[in-house]
């Protein structure tokens, strides 16, 4: 881990800033810069050096040399470029990319311990010397940088104050900015932190201080005279925008002094996750928080009454006016205090346009990536989960559903792929799509390949209509690919996705046609709410099954329920319903079966199922919250608290009674002992 310095907190307001900041403009210069790769752009190259420039002043406000020095080389290499003496090619552009992925990686480990991480040095260093190769002789410092002659008088004034110091060749240093060098972004101070050699500073009014009714808060007048061991071209360096005020000088020191002591690494306290927030959603928050304390009050005065002993029957109509007020200040409450997580899907989208190009290039394809719906507001934990199986399925598009150019070209198609990803809002969900317009699945070709992996048997396989076969990708160790390549090949990806969009609490779905493309939607849910639940038992467990899924609940005499191989059934409403028993599903013992079943009916996609219980217990409302630890567990939803707060699992009923294991479960045992 880099030690540039004292220590700072990520948790610290201004690192926090930095952070968030830096972010931003990393982004928006990358986007930027990849918007170079086509025709020239001089607005485009001008906001990337505009971002840039931000960074690296942001930046000069702590000590990061190494985040310094890439930063001030770039914006030397995209000033060269805005003046027309550098050539805007694929140089700058790959090698400005590879500085704002340094940039970022560090931007994350100061966001995490404070500090730059290992090895940030030499990775600068390489890619400062990169710059420095494409802007060539007139991009180098020449000569040292300082004149040679005696000694100035300021230097020996400084050595003479300065008491312990390293020996051998020191940089001197004298450098009295412009009065109005504020206006100009110019930071004095910023550049003498970005000299880690620094020895000894001394900071001196650069002219007599005025009657404080005079006083120009906005002018600089200081004058700065230091000794550094940096070497004097490194330091010419830092100063170069501002040589006209500067003067050097090396001087040799015999007799060195001892080291000092290293500097001290403060405690480093755990990275804080922020969130931006519009200000009028803070103030309906706080105005139904208002509200709520009203309700609160209203409702301790019947309370109070009660207390008194007034009567219980003419209090009702107020604790029902109290209990409806109260119920729904609750739910507005929670509806924009879950409305804080919303953000843009933009952030993550923006981040595939980079990724995209670079897995192209590997692959020698064209793709044109387009994105759509980047407005489209998501709970921010869906947001950040989405990254990974997006990438993976991009990545996909490109490696196996776009075609090589010859290919394209034979098949009439443009020689650039197009991959489209979108998003957009349906009732209280979001569906994300990524389409391309490359040669699609082959149902068949996708059974030749799982036969050949032995994933089914070959009368499974060839059960599967092309639906289910395409539904093949998925599975896990499945791949399509016939060797392992850079980009995909090992069978891991597809699968990861389902998993990780299921985690999220959505699904995924894919549609495609031979020769014209893919499209693979996830459907996700657009921020946490409140779910009313059916509460059910079996044995001495409680369980909620989301009321949405719940068609009916019937008490069935036992004898109504038949055996019909392969599982167990009963006729509801003249529709012959399949009948599973909860506790099967959840790997829970049976008791004995009373003379009357209770069967919770539920919808499963297209179908209706009857799952049998112990017990109906009431209904109840709660915030679900999918748990990591529970996703390998098929069949659960996630959590939530019961009234009396315990934590209640709720059940998933498309994973419940969908998954092939479970249902072998239920009906293998309803066989058992469901009577005839």
């Amino acid at each position: 881990m880099t030690r540039d310095g004292p220590v700072l907190s990520p948790a610290d307001d201004l690192v926090a800033a930095f952070v968030t900041e830096a972010r931003e403009l990393i982004q928006a210069a990358a986007e930027d810069l990849l918007a170079l790769d086509g025709p020239p752009d001089p607005d485009a190259v001008n906001r990337v050096f505009r971002a840039v420039h931000t960074l690296k002043g942001s930046a000069a406000l702590f000590d990061w040399p190494a985040m310094l020095a890439l930063l001030h080389a770039a914006e030397d290499g995209l000033a060269a470029a805005r003046a027309g003496t550098l050539a805007l090619g694929a140089g700058l552009v790959d090698l400005s990319l590879a500085a704002l992925d340094a940039t970022s990686r560090w931007t994350e480990a100061i966001a995490a311990t404070g500090v730059l991480p290992a090895g940030a040095e030499a990775e600068s260093a390489r890619l400062v010397q990169g710059y420095r190769a494409l802007l060539g002789p007139a991009g180098a410092v020449e000569g040292d940088g300082a004149p040679a002659g005696p000694v100035p008088d300021w230097a020996t004034e400084l050595m003479a104050e300065t008491g312990e110091r390293p020996g051998g060749v020191l940089t001197a240093l004298r450098y009295v900015p412009r009065a109005d060098c504020f206006f100009s972004g110019d930071d004095p101070l910023g550049l003498v932190r970005r000299l880690p050699g620094l020895v000894a500073l001394r900071l001196v009014p650069a002219a007599p201080w005025p009657p404080a009714e005079a006083l120009d808060v906005f002018s600089c007048n200081i004058a700065v005279t230091l000794l550094t061991t940096d070497p004097c071209p490194e330091v010419a360096a830092v100063f170069r925008l501002v040589r006209d005020q500067v003067a050097m000088a090396s001087v040799t020191l015999a007799n060195p002094a001892p080291p000092g002591a290293s500097p001290a690494i403060a405690p480093v306290a755990d990275a804080s996750r922020t969130l931006r927030v519009d200000a009028g959603r803070i103030d309906a928050l706080v105005g139904l928080a208002e509200d709520l304390a009203a309700a609160r009050a209203a409702l301790g005065e019947v309370v109070a009454r009660a207390a008194l002993g007034a009567d219980p029957a003419g209090l009702v109509p107020a604790l029902r006016a109290s209990d409806e007020r109260i119920g729904r200040l609750s739910a507005e409450l929670h509806r924009e205090a879950v409305g804080l997580r919303l953000q843009p899907l933009a952030r993550v989208f923006r981040r595939f346009p980079r990724a995209l190009r670079d897995v192209a290039r590997q692959l020698g394809k064209e793709v044109t990536l387009t994105l759509a719906g980047e407005e489209t507001e998501v709970d921010r934990d869906v947001a950040e989960g989405l990254f990974e199986p997006l990438l993976h399925l991009l990545r996909n598009a490109v490696d196996h559903g776009i075609e090589a150019p010859a290919a394209r070209a034979e098949a009439g198609k443009p020689a650039a792929g197009r991959i489209a990803l979108s998003a957009e809002s349906r009732a209280d969900r979001v569906v994300v799509s990524v389409d391309d317009d490359g040669r699609g699945l082959d149902p068949a070709f996708l059974r030749r390949r799982a036969a050949e992996r032995g994933l089914m048997e070959p009368a499974a396989l060839a059960a599967l209509d092309d639906a289910g076969a395409i539904d093949l990708i998925f599975a896990p160790g499945f791949s399509t690919a016939a060797a392992v390549g850079a980009v995909s090949g090992r069978g891991v990806g597809m699968d990861a996705v389902r998993v990780a969009v299921t985690r999220l609490g959505g699904t995924c779905t894919v549609e495609s046609r031979i020769g014209a493309g893919t499209t693979i939607r996830l459907s996700l849910p657009r921020a946490q709410s409140l779910v009313r639940l059916l509460l059910v038992e079996v044995g001495p467990e409680r369980y909620g099954l989301p009321m949405e899924a719940v068609v009916e609940l019937a008490r069935v005499p036992r004898e109504r329920i038949h055996d019909l191989a392969p599982g167990a059934a009963a006729i509801l409403r003249d529709r012959t319903v399949p009948v599973l028993h909860l506790a099967d599903l959840l790997d829970l013992p049976r008791g004995e079966p009373p003379a009357e079943a209770r069967l919770a009916v539920l919808r499963v996609g297209p179908e209706r199922v009857a799952v049998e219980v112990d017990r109906f217990a009431g209904r109840s409302d709660g915030l679900v919250r999918p748990l990591p630890g529970l996703a390998a567990w098929p069949g659960l939803a996630g959590t939530t608290l019961s009234g009396d707060g315990r934590v209640l699992l709720v059940l998933d009923p498309e994973t419940l009674v969908g998954d092939p294991q479970g249902e072998r479960r239920g009906e293998e045992r309803g066989k058992q002992e469901v009577m005839p």
